[in-house]
């Protein structure tokens, strides 16, 4: 992945207050204490911090992510607070990076927040995907989704993707060199089309079961560990899709297309 060559070389041993936060990770089978300095030394961006982007920030800032990227442009709503669990009512008003960093500065001391109360879009794209060593998709828009896409494909980061509606929501890994990315799959003339409002088939107006972004954001904060530690098998090539009115996951076998622009 993105910024492979830097990761080869862990940083320092780990202190003792490590050794005692982590001791879960220390002992689990594909990540260990090399893992855990890998997961330290890495840095991941989060675009997105509502609701998918809330658990995935989350539980990244609880493994020891050394630095994580928060880019939304977003002040906290009371209508978010259903879903988006890294907010509460005391920060309505108060831009998402910033009530993300408090809690994550709450969660754990150790790692360090750089919050971009940015809107993703073709200008900053490319500068905002390239100091990071992976980039997860927590947006709502397909267009913007595009965008990101794009951007990590021509930097050569690898990026995750995940998507909520109603009881249902999908994920999906982008690897450089490896498999499809989102474009592939979804950047066809039927979805360029729809990249633009989504209209009745907008979450304000389908909704979104409240912990529906909790499984969805598990999983893709799940890809992440796996490439920064190199464990397991990510998403590659697959489309995950979960029912939540039946639960049920499915998956999809996607390819990279030879047109893809």
């Amino acid at each position: 992945m993105g910024g492979q060559e830097r990761q080869a070389e862990p940083a320092a041993e780990l202190t003792a207050e490590e050794i005692q936060r982590y001791s879960r990770h220390l002992c689990l089978a594909g990540v260990g204490e090399e893992g855990q300095r890998r997961i330290r030394s890495a840095r991941a961006l989060v675009v997105g911090v509502g609701g998918l982007g809330s658990p995935i920030a989350l539980y990244l800032a609880a493994a020891g992510v050394g630095v994580l990227g928060l880019a939304d442009p977003d002040v906290v709503e009371l209508s978010n607070l259903q879903r988006q669990i890294a907010h509460g009512t005391g920060s309505l008003g108060v831009p998402k990076v910033e009530s993300a960093t408090r809690r994550i500065g709450d969660q754990n001391p150790g790692v360090r927040v750089e919050a971009m109360a940015v809107k993703l879009g073709p200008d900053n794209a490319a500068q905002l995907v390239a100091g990071y060593d992976v980039v997860v998709d927590a947006l709502d828009s397909l267009r913007d989704r595009f965008i990101l896409s794009d951007a990590c494909v021509a930097k050569g980061r690898p990026m995750v993707h995940g998507a909520v509606q109603g009881w249902m929501g999908e994920a999906m890994t982008y690897v450089p060199g490896r498999g499809p990315c989102y474009r592939c799959v979804f950047g066809g003339a039927a979805g360029d089309a729809m990249a633009g409002d989504l209209g009745a088939f907008g979450p304000e107006r389908v909704g979104v079961l409240s912990s529906a972004p909790g499984v969805i954001g598990a999983i893709e904060a799940t890809e992440v560990l796996k490439l920064i530690t190199g464990t397991g098998e990510p998403l590659v090539g697959r489309l995950l899709l979960w029912d939540g009115m039946r639960m049920k996951f499915d998956q999809i076998e996607v390819m990279a297309d030879p047109v893809c622009r």
